[in-house]
């Protein structure tokens, strides 16, 4: 399937290359990235294949750019005195994260672009962190082990399901939607699932994130079918090779996320009798359910000490002590 096109046309050629410098980098959502400082090139080039999105800078239009074969126009603001009618505006200056954000946001929520499911060969890696004693390492785990594998080159994509993650306390950040926005968009519009999650995500240190849930009742009332479409979906068309869970038993597509997981790293005290028990229970619950499978992908493994310091610079827990701890864990499993 031939790559889908984001093309940019704008006369001025430094902010071009500034932009096609950071497209190229960042290739979102996987579009190939054409520009043009004059509209009679990107006519031409259209006339080809057909341009899925256009960004055309506003002292840049004219009447031609009515002639380019683009699925949907965007815009580019400057001054908003050109009378241009019929496109949607984006503004020209703001951080081109915020304006690439938006742009494929915008799409994505359009009905009328319909965009080609880019279908990969091999799927992103799963890899889930749950505790049934509720062990409060699970996140500071699992974030870790996300940091460790981008580290190593690998794209990797976090996603908590934990009922209150904190993160917008610990990170110092307020989310306008979340990953329950993110998941109910995908079950309705599979197609445009590499649009929502580029305009949604956001980073920790190298591990892109979608942001946890602000309600966790939201988490519970998507149903396990939809979360097993949301998720197959998600492996398979994200572009990620890996995936991290912080799993729990707030998602009603609990047993499917550990079905298909590739690994499942349980943090555990074996000091603690509970936290033992309830591992157990855990594990006869599987198999009363025919989920026998599941425990041959189980690694039970206690956490180092003083982990929880490591937790004060979440972008640094691949090189802390919890860091290299947990490379070891994860070195035994080969991942």
């Amino acid at each position: 399937m031939k790559e889908r096109q984001l093309a940019i046309c704008d006369k001025d050629e430094l902010y071009l290359e500034r932009i096609q410098s950071y497209l190229l980098k960042k290739r979102p959502a996987g579009y190939e990235i054409l520009v043009f400082s004059a509209v009679k090139q990107a006519v031409e080039a259209s006339k080809e294949d057909c341009f899925e999105i256009l960004l055309v800078g506003e002292n840049t239009y004219d009447d031609n750019v009515t002639n380019i074969n683009a699925m949907k126009t965007f815009i580019l603001q400057e001054n908003g005195q050109s009378g241009i009618r019929g496109y949607t505006f984006i503004s020209k200056y703001q951080s081109m994260d915020s304006m690439i954000g938006q742009v494929l946001d915008e799409f994505a929520l359009d009905e009328g672009c319909a965009s080609a499911a880019r279908r990969c060969t091999t799927g992103a890696k799963l890899i889930s962190f749950y505790s049934p004693d509720r062990h409060c390492g699970q996140t500071a785990a699992s974030l870790c082990a996300g940091g460790i594998l981008a580290d190593s080159g690998k794209k990797v994509l976090y996603i908590s399901l934990s009922p209150f993650s904190g993160f917008e306390e610990l990170l110092g950040i307020r989310y306008e939607s979340d990953i329950t926005d993110f998941m109910y968009f995908v079950i309705k519009q599979s197609d445009k699932l590499a649009h929502k999650l580029e305009s949604i995500k956001r980073t920790i240190g190298r591990v892109d994130y979608l942001p946890p849930a602000l309600d966790f009742a939201d988490l519970a009332d998507i149903s396990g079918k939809d979360w097993k479409k949301a998720f197959d979906t998600l492996l398979c068309e994200s572009g990620y090779t890996y995936v991290v869970v912080d799993l729990t038993e707030c998602c009603k597509g609990f047993y499917h996320i550990l079905d298909i997981s590739d690994r499942i790293y349980i943090p555990h005290n074996s000091k603690w009798d509970f936290s033992q028990a309830a591992l157990d229970q855990f594990k006869n619950l599987l198999l009363s359910k025919e989920y026998g499978k599941i425990i041959e992908k189980i690694k039970v493994f206690d956490l180092c000490g003083g982990w929880e310091r490591c937790m004060q610079v979440p972008e640094n827990l691949s090189v802390s002590p919890l860091g290299i701890y947990m490379k070891g864990v994860m070195n035994e499993n080969g991942d």
